[in-house]
């Protein structure tokens, strides 16, 4: 069904931002840099499991 899919589709989206969100508060306020560090792990993961699933 297509409702369920867009519902999938906006609450990843917003999972993502969520996350993103708290990393970079966390970065601001601590200035540790392990938290960019998880930050973009979870993009380069992101994309990465997205340019897999296209090639099947």
């Amino acid at each position: 069904m297509t409702t369920n899919k867009n519902i999938e589709k906006y609450l990843w989206i917003l999972t993502v931002l969520f996350i993103t969100y708290l990393l970079v508060g966390s970065f601001v306020v601590s200035s540790n840099f392990i938290d960019l560090a998880y930050l973009l792990v979870l993009y380069y993961s992101i994309f990465r499991v997205k340019k897999i699933s296209n090639k099947k």
